[in-house]
């Protein structure tokens, strides 16, 4: 009897057991994806890097304020006037916001192409490490030391990542970006992405440009702190093809149109914020009868072009009239207008700086006159306005003593890179210039730096409560988290 029962337990099991297994086999979806195809993974990696929530958030309220572009109302004040409010959401959203979207992506994408990756592919690795050095340098010139090596490794287990330091982060990426270069250049395009890089459409020759101009501006970064390292690197950058014309830098084109997958990001973001243009940016395209003027700049009802101080006080902010304050031009913040990461104009005029310095050949006044001729072409100025300017104005050939000169080019690639105005911050810090001069009151907010230009962010509250450990050994390596604590690059009074 006991053995009958058993032969019938064990024909219930096999028959549950089948009947479980044909259940699963009838329930599971055919369409269902069971793995996101590193090709995927990459577009929407390139997407979020030049027109992600970390770009605009970075954009605006932080490096066209501090880049003295723009000049913001109501709680983005707090960036403009120098206070650090670090536990606010802007330090805590933009900090998170690099981890969570473009370099956890691209941390995917290298999992999988990297050598003996699942989808080992050389070419699609390089392009996913350039991708990933644009967001890291970009974390690093505003954080200073942050998670590099163990960054965005949460899928590997990694979930309290240490900091690198500046100087690690951009001697590793300068190195690895001189490997990545000739991949690039000598690759074949089959192994690319054919049909998912909305950056360049598979164009392997003008991701090699755009490495190869993104290893020179960093390595002009670091030239002041270690020129032995960065003069190399930039003579090596020199010798190969760089950045030239409109059509190989690196962004975005958008259309006149409201939804925000076509449209440029930062016209919603403008919506929000309604920041307005500069005194220090509008005075010096005055100052210079600079034709971008009337690209860059709306004028108000009376017709003027009026640029509002940076950083004003409670009791001299009042003598302003904010609706008589010139706004931003579609050029900048309308629907259609185009998204920069790198121009053309850009890396003339950091060719023009190594001129100057015999790092680099060519005539730097040849090179300082073609990257402005390159930035009127990219602004759309007008052939007759481009000879005009270029034929009699002051400002159109370098003058003066070296130093002058250097100012002049450090002014001009200032106005070429908006609106990255990121891009605008950082290389006042590097070089000083345009000159921003020390706040004084009772007209100006000295916030927390007795009235000078911050030369970082602090980390957000959410970094310090938990990741701690990692978070004060950076602080110790670095310096004080403070917006005054200066980073590695930055050694010029």
């Amino acid at each position: 009897m006991k053995t009958k029962n058993l032969y019938i337990a064990l024909f219930l099991l096999l028959l549950f057991s089948s009947c479980d297994d044909k259940f699963a086999e009838i329930n599971k979806n055919p369409n269902a994806v069971t793995e996101i195809e590193d090709g995927y993974l990459f577009s929407n990696t390139v997407l979020n890097t030049i027109r992600g929530a970390n770009n605009t958030r970075l954009q605006f309220p932080f490096g066209s304020q501090l880049g003295h572009y723009y000049v913001g109302q109501n709680n983005s004040m707090f960036i403009d006037r120098y206070y650090d409010h670090f536990t606010g959401a802007e330090y805590k959203d933009l900090f998170e916001s690099f981890y969570y979207s473009p370099i956890r992506l691209v941390s995917e994408v290298m999992r999988f192409t990297k050598p003996g990756g699942k989808n080992e592919n050389e070419v699609r690795y390089a392009m996913a490490r350039v991708v990933a050095y644009i967001n890291y340098a970009r974390l690093a010139d505003s954080f200073g030391s942050v998670p590099f090596h163990e960054g965005g490794l949460g899928q590997e287990g990694i979930l309290y990542p240490k900091y690198d330091s500046v100087e690690t982060i951009y001697k590793d990426i300068i190195s690895s970006l001189k490997e990545i270069i000739p991949i690039l250049q000598n690759g074949d395009p089959e192994m690319g992405y054919k049909l998912e890089d909305p950056l360049y459409n598979n164009d392997l020759k003008k991701w090699a440009r755009f490495a190869n101009s993104l290893r020179l501006r960093l390595a002009i970064r670091a030239r002041f702190v270690d020129p032995n390292f960065a003069n190399q690197a930039i003579a090596e950058c020199l010798a190969l093809p760089l950045i030239e014309e409109l059509n190989q830098a690196a962004g975005g084109e958008n259309e006149d149109s409201d939804l925000h997958e076509m449209g440029n990001p930062m016209y919603g973001h403008w919506q929000g914020w309604r920041w307005k243009m500069s005194e220090k940016f509008v005075e010096t395209l005055k100052s210079t009868e600079d034709p971008r003027l009337y690209v860059f700049v709306k004028p108000n009802t009376k017709g003027e072009y009026l640029g509002i101080p940076n950083g004003l006080s409670d009791t001299e902010l009042p003598n302003w009239v904010w609706s008589e304050v010139s706004d931003p031009t579609d050029s900048l913040v309308g629907k259609a207008a185009s998204i920069t990461e790198m121009s053309a104009a850009e890396i003339w005029l950091l060719r023009a700086e190594a001129a100057l310095y015999n790092i680099g050949p060519g005539d730097a006044n040849e090179l300082y006159r073609k990257g402005i001729e390159k930035s009127f072409e990219q602004w759309k100025v007008t052939q007759e306005q481009v000879d005009e300017y270029l034929d009699n104005a002051e400002y159109a050939n370098l003058h003066g003593t070296q130093e002058q000169q250097f100012e002049q080019i450090c002014t001009q690639l200032w106005i070429a890179v908006n609106p990255n105005a990121h891009e605008g911050w950082a290389n006042i810090r590097r070089t000083g210039y345009p000159k921003i001069a020390q706040r004084t009151e009772p007209k100006f907010s000295l916030g927390v730096t007795n009235g000078i230009l911050p030369s970082r962010l602090r980390y957000p509250s959410s970094e310090v409560n938990i990741n701690n450990k990692n978070y004060q050994a950076a602080i110790e390596e670095q310096g004080p988290d403070l917006i005054t604590t200066h980073l590695w690059w930055d050694v010029r009074d």
